[in-house]
């Protein structure tokens, strides 16, 4: 009797096992940085812009010139004489007055010599000579003027003879201060500063009443 065949079983391969350090290990992502070449493009249009806005302020501010402030700070009626005589009524006096000229420039202000007036009525009755000058930058400065007040000067003086009964007379002033600012010791630029103010005078108190400029 034949041998039976022995049964041969084939034995399935061994099923292989990651190693821990392979079947752990992380995968790392793709780092998502910019690099620094791309930001260059940002930085320089940042720095554009904001050279940009300082050189527009600058402009504005420093470099756009002002017309200064010119305008009468005090006023002193000096040698008061006067008369209601008809026909010819009379008034005579000296005022004393300051000048205050502001100049609110980053640049010196410098000015020529000019004139300043006393009005009544639109009729120049009194003048006096100012002095060329210069006000430094955001500086104040102050001059005296000294003017003699005469009516002789009037063609009529119908209102005069009323103003002096009523004790109290209006006057007006004017000077004109053609000058130039001088922004950062190059550039000049032209100004003119007006200075316009009216005044009431009281006779009986020999006192200047109501100063206003504009």
């Amino acid at each position: 009797m034949p041998e039976e065949d022995q049964g041969v079983q084939i034995l399935a391969p061994a099923k292989s096992h990651p190693r821990s350090d392979e079947e752990y290990a992380p995968i790392k992502p793709k780092s998502s940085t910019p690099t620094s070449s791309s930001k260059c493009p940002v930085y320089l249009l940042a720095a554009i812009v904001l050279l940009t806005a300082i050189a527009l302020v600058f402009s504005l501010v420093v470099l756009r010139p002002n017309t200064p402030d010119v305008e009468l700070s005090q006023v002193i009626i000096e040698d008061l004489k006067y008369g209601n005589y008809s026909p010819n009524p009379s008034l005579n006096m000296t005022l004393s007055a300051e000048i205050r000229i502001k100049n609110s420039n980053f640049g010196k202000y410098e000015f020529e010599n000019s004139t300043a007036s006393v009005l009544y009525e639109d009729v120049v009755v009194g003048e006096a000579k100012l002095g060329q000058g210069s006000v430094s930058a955001r500086k104040t400065e102050r001059m005296s003027a000294v003017v003699d007040v005469r009516s002789q000067r009037l063609s009529d003086t119908k209102n005069l003879s009323r103003d002096i009964s009523s004790g109290m007379l209006k006057l007006s002033s004017y000077a004109r201060l053609s000058g130039k600012v001088l922004l950062i010791k190059k550039i000049k630029k032209q100004k003119t500063a007006i200075m316009n103010c009216t005044m009431t005078l009281n006779l009986r108190s020999r006192s200047v009443q109501e100063l206003l400029c504009s």
